[in-house]
């Protein structure tokens, strides 16, 4: 067989280029870098941007660029209720426009024609069939682009989301591992976890709730992202929420809409906030129920294995971290006790 005639040669060149590339990285503003480069030389493009998801699902924000002034990018945020573009990229569709400057969705084309810019490809960033963000390439001239370009960039993106997420999970678990380690005190300890958690699952929110004593009644002990509105609902009565019934049992369970779905306890609550989607996992030690851990999206998502698998991870070791700091609470407890004893005994031996 023959050597692979060109543009197949160059595309698989690139392909491997790429993912050789960002199979070494470990930092996300190095994978953004590298594929906006890889990308920019590829296409011959006049610009590139990537911009990802916000946690609240609302906006794409810019996680770097290249070929486009400061002035440009500081425009605003991309909000996709303003922008049927972006709706459209985030729903999964690659979007080519001729010229953004009069075509209906793009949300900024008066930038886009003092800037220079007129054609486009808009790609989605997806991994696990979960569309996280945006790649836009600007061109100067979007007639030359062939069918073949447009699945070549699209694949980039999707190598390139993967690689995000690879990051990610593993920057999470390392800035996990180092909340867990700053401190015994319990309440700092969970509330450091949870920003780490919902920042690295770009999520919404997060919360963590132990049992009481008697196991009636799931107490919040740490939350991210939530307002003080929605918290003041109450506590988790285990009784009327068969949910948490069933991941007290040990069951992961995930709710892609908590305002239809049987079984959450306050829907109205979680609809006002903003919440769609919930996955719950147990806190739990040596098969003992501890609590919960939930993680709230802003955006109905199938939760696949890889977050299941990271959230449970977590939680083992939080509840871990919990029953070490009880323990470290309940020595600090005795030896303040034991303080007392010896300085009663000494006034005692002073008397005596």
């Amino acid at each position: 067989m023959g050597p692979l005639s060109s543009p197949t040669a160059s595309y698989l060149e690139t392909l491997r280029d790429i993912a050789h590339a960002l199979s070494g990285s470990l930092q996300e503003s190095d994978i953004v870098q590298l594929l906006l480069e890889k990308v920019m030389a590829t296409m011959q493009a006049h610009g590139v941007i990537l911009r990802l998801l916000s946690p609240d699902g609302d906006e794409l924000w810019p996680a770097g660029a290249l070929g486009l002034s400061e002035r440009y990018l500081d425009k605003g945020p991309v909000q996709l209720s303003r922008s049927e573009v972006d709706q459209r990229v985030m729903a999964g569709e690659v979007v080519t426009c001729t010229d953004v400057t009069c075509t209906p969705g793009f949300q900024y084309p008066e930038a886009a024609a003092v800037e220079g810019l007129r054609g486009m490809i808009s790609v989605p960033l997806t991994v696990r069939g979960r569309v996280i963000g945006v790649l836009r390439v600007y061109l100067d001239d979007i007639a030359r682009i062939q069918p073949d370009d447009i699945l070549l960039l699209s694949t980039v993106a999707d190598l390139g989301a993967l690689a995000l997420e690879k990051v990610r999970l593993h920057q999470g678990l390392l800035h996990i591992a180092e909340a867990l380690n700053s401190t015994l005190e319990l309440q700092d300890m969970l509330q450091r976890v949870l920003e780490v958690t919902v920042s690295q699952l770009h999520l919404k929110a997060g919360s963590i709730r132990l049992m009481d004593p008697k196991g009636r009644v799931l107490r919040l002990m740490a939350a991210y992202g939530l307002s003080q509105a929605y918290l003041a609902k109450g506590d988790v009565h285990v009784d009327k929420s068969p949910v948490d019934q069933r991941v007290l049992a040990g069951e992961t369970v995930v709710l892609f809409d908590v305002e239809h779905e049987p079984g959450f306890e306050y829907p109205a609550e979680a609809a006002r906030e903003g919440i769609r989607s919930v996955l719950v996992v147990p806190l739990t030690i040596k098969d003992r129920p501890l609590g919960v851990m939930r993680a709230y999206s802003a955006r109905p998502r199938h939760f696949g294995p890889v977050a299941v698998n990271f959230l449970r991870s977590v939680a083992d070791l939080v509840a871990l971290a919990i029953e070490n700091a009880q323990l470290y609470a309940s020595l600090r407890a005795r030896y303040e006790d034991l303080k007392i004893d010896l300085a009663d005994w000494y006034r005692f031996l002073a008397l005596g």
